[in-house]
């Protein structure tokens, strides 16, 4: 279970985005479900990934955040002989759901 604290505990407060943004970083596709955005025979780089935070809402025992994911996919080529291909950005969305008391974290892609 990912456990997402600092922004639980910045919840309410203008850091709120820069922190949830730092902790999702810190994160890779073992995690964060986003190779459902990568073409068929491509690869996901998740070595670099860039997070933006598109909308936030909460209720009395959770966070909800939209956030936007940006990660690099190497194409595969087939006239490379077998090397790698080229790297293109691609993005996906994910709902990140926060359990304000603990801070646990679910994932989903939209």
């Amino acid at each position: 279970m990912t456990v997402l604290q600092a922004a639980a505990r910045a919840w309410g407060t203008d850091a709120f985005k820069p922190t949830l943004k730092m902790e999702l970083e810190r994160l890779r596709s073992d995690v964060l479900p986003i190779a459902h955005a990568v073409g068929a025979g491509n690869r996901l780089d998740d070595s670099d990934l860039g997070v933006i935070v598109n909308a936030v809402r909460d209720d009395a025992s959770c966070i909800y955040a939209t956030v936007g994911v940006f990660f690099a996919e190497v194409i595969d080529c087939l006239t490379c002989s077998g090397g790698s291909g080229m790297c293109d950005e691609a993005y996906c969305e994910l709902l990140v759901t926060i359990d304000k008391a603990t801070g646990a974290a679910r994932f989903t892609p939209q």
